[in-house]
């Protein structure tokens, strides 16, 4: 509120100088305390349920997004299910390239005590996304291009993809092979 009342006086100031209502130059803003924010104390606080995160909060998306280098995180993207085998939810959280080198990657957010814990990270570029194949479980699976001679940088004559699984301590690539890009014909 302060801020805002500062502000208006401020340009009130500068709306009687260009109107000729005082020769004196407008007042510079007066510096003022910023307000109090909780995010850090949101980000620490005890959770029971992966879902109930809050996938806005800096605190809790700012080192996700720079282990990527960057990106963008779009919270309605984010997916929910158990990939450990543990029995409880984890929260696949895709981060974005915001242009057009498509996904950077995704991070595997757990709760362990009731803080969120990054349980690892999937470097991958292209096409990110989670798979439920028969055999059960979720899997991470990326697809970046492959261009032959003569390709259009939108269309890849081919994709490799990469299947990435929890094996206990990191996901690690299952399976990684080279097919042909569906959308190119």
């Amino acid at each position: 509120m302060r801020r805002l009342l500062v502000l208006a006086a401020t340009l009130g100031a500068a709306v009687l100088v260009a109107c000729g209502g005082s020769d004196e130059p407008a007042p510079a803003p007066t510096p003022t305390a910023s307000p109090t924010t909780t995010a850090a104390a949101t980000s620490t606080q005890s959770v029971t349920d992966i879902r109930s995160l809050d996938f806005t909060n800096p605190a809790l998306l700012g080192p996700i997004v720079d282990h990527f280098g960057g990106g963008e995180i779009e919270p309605r993207r984010i997916a929910y299910t158990d990939m450990t085998g543990d029995g409880a939810e984890e929260a696949i959280v895709f981060v974005e390239s915001g242009g057009t080198a498509g996904d950077l990657g995704a991070c595997v957010v757990t709760l362990d005590g009731g803080a969120h814990v990054v349980l690892g990270y999937v470097d991958a570029g292209g096409h990110v996304e989670l798979r439920f194949p028969e055999a059960g479980g979720g899997v991470i699976v990326a697809q970046e291009g492959v261009y032959e001679p003569g390709d259009a940088q939108c269309c890849p004559s081919s994709l490799r993809e990469r299947t990435y699984r929890w094996d206990g301590d990191t996901f690690a690539v299952v399976s990684d092979q080279v097919v042909a890009n569906p959308d190119v014909e």
